[in-house]
């Protein structure tokens, strides 16, 4: 299965991550939250480009075992979660680095397509497996829920991508 919306996702991007602080402190309660290091980048590195119709993959680099959400911002603001989704329901992800996403054996694709503009990819890191309610609909709201849901660690990633269309086409 090809999802188009990762299919807009990157195509001739140029790449640059981003750590987001943790503010250990949660703000609707005094809880100190351990941070999850974490980091994401894809199968070509970092400042690499894509074009339209190329297959992207992500590597994720994880420092504790933790359960992944991911989402991505397209070029119109649209937000799509692709972790966990129908074909990959298990988000639990063991520490280590070049952890690949999509898992090849889940059948899905990542492939660049339109729109094409500024979009971004979200890692978040929770030491809690939680079911996000339907409705949210910002990333500020998806990250407070998993970050005042997760019991002693979290952490998040955001990495920030430019796609274009293939020239000639």
């Amino acid at each position: 299965m090809y999802y188009k919306i990762f299919s807009c996702l990157l195509l001739a991007l140029s790449i640059s991550g981003c750590s987001v602080s943790n503010n250990a402190e949660s703000p609707s309660s005094s809880k100190q939250l351990d941070a999850i290091p974490l980091e994401l980048t894809t199968h070509l590195g970092d400042q690499q480009q894509f074009v339209e119709g190329d297959e992207i993959q992500f590597l994720l680099s994880l420092g504790q075992d933790a359960y992944i959400y991911m989402f991505y911002m397209d070029a119109s603001g649209i937000i799509t979660q692709i972790l966990p989704n129908a074909n990959q329901p298990s988000h639990f992800y063991s520490a280590g680095y070049f952890l690949t996403i999509p898992e090849y054996e889940n059948l899905y694709r990542f492939t660049i397509s339109a729109p094409f503009g500024e979009e971004s990819v979200w890692i978040i890191a929770s030491d809690q497996s939680i079911t996000l309610p339907e409705s949210l609909v910002s990333l500020q709201d998806i990250r407070n829920t998993i970050k005042h849901s997760s019991i002693k660690a979290y952490g998040e990633y955001a990495l920030r991508i430019t796609t274009r269309a293939r020239s000639g086409l």
